[in-house]
C-alpha cells in the first residue's frame, strides 16, 4: 500500500500534460552539443572529448565532460590524464571543488585514489555545498574514515529550513541550494521515510517559488539555471514535470521556464535577452539529460554509470522500478556533426587564459557611449561607440577622425576617376561608390580606437552636472595573496570618492574607476548596458569560479546586497560602495539582503 501512495504522490492523476515532447528535448540537447561543436571546431563529440574537454579539465568542461559520460560517451581517458595533471599541479582550496573533481573522476572512469583521498577533508568543511558534493561522491560507492552516507544523510536533514527549502545562510531556502539538496537526497527518497517526509516537503517549497512562465528567480533575478536545477531534481525522483500539477504553473511547466532563455545558436544566457553564458548553458545541458535519462528508466545523473560497481549499495545505483514500467521513450540521440559556427565573425563572452572580451557603457554629456574591450596577454584594445565632434581630442592626441575620413573620401574620388578614364561611366557606379563612401564615413564618425593606455587614462573623469559623491572600494580579502595578481593585502582600490551625476547606476561608477585607474573589468549583460542587467565576472583578471564553484564578485551598497543588478541600482549621495569577492556567494562576507 506505502508503494501504492508513493506512486501517486510523484505521479499526480490530476496533472495536465503539458505539449513539450521527449523529441524536443533531444533537439534542445542536440543543440547545446552543436553549439559547442562549432565553438571548439571539433567535427564529433569524441573530438571534443579528447581535445577541448580535456584542455578545459579543472577549469571550465567538467560538467561538460560529466554529463557527456551520462549521456554514454564512454572513453573519457583524454580528459581524465588532463583533469589528473590539473590537480597534480595545483592546490584545490575549495573543498568543494574537490568533491567536484572527484566525481568529475568517477564519472570518466578513473581508478586513481584522489576520489577517496579528498573525502575527509572535504565533506562539511565548506558549509551545505560541501555536505552536498560530498554525498554525491559516497553515493557513487566511494567510503571515508569520518563519514558514512547515513550520517551525511542525517546532517544534511537536520539543516532543513521551516519553509522546507535549504540554504547556504540567512533564514529562508534558497532555490537552487534546495533543488540541489534534493538530487543528493534522491536515491534515499523510496527507502528512507524520513528522506521522503524532507523531500516532499522541499517539493512543496520549489513548487511555490514556481513562477507563472514555469521558471524561477533567484535573488530576484529570473534565470534558467534555478529551473534547470529543479528541472534536474524531479528528475531524479522520477517526476515527469509536464505531467506533475506541482510543477506547471498557467500552463508553463519547467521547460517554458528554460527554454526562454534559449539563444538561436542553440546555447542559453542567463538573463532574457542577454549574451550566450556558459554557466546557463550547461546547466541547462545537463538537467535535460537528467529528464531523459528518467524517461529511459536509468538512474539520476549524479549516480554516475561509471561508479564503483563493487562497493555501492543497490539502493543507491538501481533506478527505482517504476521508472521502467510508468515511462517509456527512446534513447536520446546527441548530434555529432560539426556545425558552422554562427558566430565566426563576433567576439565571445567566453574568457580564455589569454583572450578576454567585455562590454560596458560610459555616459558623455550628451551621448551614452558603449566600449567593447578585447584584452590579450599582450594588449588591450578598446572600441567605442559613440558621436564626436571632428576637433575632438584623445588624451594629449588630436582626433586621427579627419585624417581618415580624407583619406576616404580621396580614395573614392580616385576610384570615381579611374572609372571615368577606363569609360565605365554609367551613374549605378558612382552611385554605389558614394554609398559606400558615406558608409564608411559614418563607421569612422561613429567609432572611436584606442590603445590601453589612452583607455586607462590615468585623469578622474569630470562631471558637468554632478549632483552628489559617492565612495567605491575594491576588496578580495578571502583570497588575499593567493596569486601573483591579487595583492597581498587584498586591496585593488582603496576607498575612493567620486562625483556622479543624476541617473548614474553602480555600474558606471566602477567603470569610471576602471579607467581612471587601470583596473581590469569584465562584464557580461544585456548589450552591455549599463541601465539593465549587468552581471560583472572578472576584476583584476579575478573571475568568478577561479576559486571553487561559488566564488565571484558581489557589490554592497552601504552595507547591503541589494537584489538588483549593478547595471539597475541607481546611486545617491553619500552612497559607499564596496565590490567584493566571495568564495561561498557571500556566505563568507555575512552579507545583508536588501528587503
Amino acid at each position: 500500500m506505502s508503494a501504492i501512495i508513493l506512486t501517486l504522490n510523484i505521479f499526480p492523476l490530476s496533472a495536465k500534460c503539458s505539449d513539450h515532447t521527449v523529441g524536443e528535448v533531444d533537439d534542445l540537447i542536440g543543440g547545446i552539443v552543436s553549439y559547442k561543436l562549432g565553438q571548439s571546431g571539433a567535427g564529433s563529440v569524441e573530438e571534443w572529448l579528447d581535445n577541448g574537454i580535456a584542455e578545459g579539465a579543472g577549469k571550465t568542461t567538467d560538467w561538460y565532460a560529466l554529463t557527456l559520460a551520462q549521456s554514454g560517451y564512454a572513453d573519457l581517458s583524454a580528459y581524465e590524464q588532463s583533469l589528473l595533471e590539473y590537480l597534480g599541479n595545483n592546490n584545490v582550496a575549495s573543498a568543494t571543488s574537490r568533491e567536484k573533481y572527484a566525481l568529475a573522476l568517477c564519472a570518466a572512469g578513473s581508478e586513481n585514489s584522489y576520489i577517496t583521498d579528498i573525502l575527509d577533508s572535504s565533506i562539511g568543511e565548506q558549509g551545505m555545498m560541501s555536505w552536498i558534493y560530498g554525498l554525491h561522491v559516497l553515493n557513487n560507492g566511494y567510503t571515508c574514515s569520518r563519514f558514512t552516507a547515513d550520517s551525511v544523510v542525517d546532517t544534511i536533514l537536520s539543516l532543513q529550513y521551516s519553509d522546507g527549502g535549504w540554504a547556504l545562510f540567512g533564514d529562508y531556502g534558497d532555490i537552487d541550494v534546495t533543488a540541489m539538496t534534493v538530487q543528493s537526497l534522491a536515491p534515499y527518497y523510496h527507502y528512507n521515510s524520513e528522506v521522503s517526509e524532507s523531500v516532499d516537503r522541499a517539493l512543496d517549497f520549489m513548487s511555490r517559488k514556481q513562477m507563472d512562465n514555469g521558471g524561477y528567480q533567484s535573488f530576484g533575478n529570473p534565470n534558467p539555471e534555478s529551473a534547470a536545477q529543479v528541472l534536474t531534481a524531479v528528475s531524479a525522483l522520477g517526476i515527469d514535470c509536464r505531467s506533475d500539477e506541482r510543477f506547471i504553473k498557467n500552463g508553463n511547466d519547467l521547460f517554458d521556464g528554460i527554454i526562454r532563455f534559449r539563444l538561436s545558436d542553440g546555447s542559453f544566457s542567463h538573463i532574457e535577452g542577454g549574451e550566450s553564458n556558459e554557466t546557463a548553458t550547461v546547466q541547462a545541458y545537463y538537467s535535460f539529460v537528467a529528464f531523459r535519462r528518467m524517461t529511459e528508466g536509468k538512474t539520476p545523473l549524479l549516480i554516475l554509470d561509471n561508479h564503483r560497481q563493487d562497493t555501492a549499495s543497490s539502493q543507491v545505483t538501481e533506478a527505482p522500478a517504476h521508472f521502467e514500467t510508468v515511462i517509456e521513450s527512446p534513447s536520446a540521440q546527441l548530434l555529432t556533426t560539426a556545425v558552422s559556427d554562427s558566430h565566426g565573425t563576433t567576439f565571445k563572452t567566453t574568457r580564455t587564459t589569454s583572450v578576454s572580451y567585455s562590454t560596458s557603457v560610459i555616459k558623455t554629456e550628451s551621448v551614452t557611449i558603449a566600449i567593447s574591450s578585447v584584452s590579450s596577454s599582450n594588449k588591450t584594445v578598446n572600441i567605442q561607440s559613440s558621436v564626436t565632434s571632428h576637433n575632438e581630442k584623445i588624451g594629449n592626441k588630436r582626433s586621427y577622425k579627419p585624417i581618415i575620413i580624407i583619406a576616404i573620401a580621396g580614395s573614392a574620388l580616385a576610384v570615381a576617376l579611374i572609372m571615368f578614364i577606363l569609360g565605365k561611366r554609367n551613374h549605378k557606379n558612382y552611385i554605389f561608390i558614394g554609398i559606400v563612401t558615406c558608409a564608411l564615413i559614418i563607421l569612422v564618425m561613429i567609432t572611436d580606437i584606442r590603445s590601453s593606455d589612452e583607455y586607462y587614462s590615468g585623469n578622474k573623469k569630470e562631471k558637468e552636472k554632478p549632483v552628489g559623491t559617492v565612495t567605491m572600494e575594491i576588496r578580495c580579502d578571502t583570497i588575499a595573496g593567493k596569486s601573483e595578481h591579487i595583492p597581498v593585502d587584498g586591496v585593488i582600490l582603496p576607498p575612493t570618492a567620486f562625483d556622479f551625476e543624476a541617473g548614474e547606476t553602480v555600474f558606471d561608477i566602477l567603470t569610471e574607476a576602471a579607467q581612471t585607474y587601470g583596473i581590469q573589468v569584465e562584464n557580461k549583460g544585456s548589450a552591455g548596458g549599463a541601465h539593465g542587467m549587468v552581471y560583472i565576472s572578472g576584476i583584476n583578471y579575478i573571475y568568478e569560479y577561479d576559486f571553487g564553484d561559488l566564488s565571484g564578485w558581489v557589490y554592497h551598497v552601504n552595507g547591503i546586497t541589494p537584489s538588483r543588478s549593478c547595471g539597475e541600482y541607481v546611486l545617491s549621495n553619500g552612497d559607499t560602495i564596496e565590490w567584493l569577492y566571495t568564495c561561498e556567494i557571500g556566505h563568507d562576507l555575512d552579507e545583508v539582503y536588501e528587503k
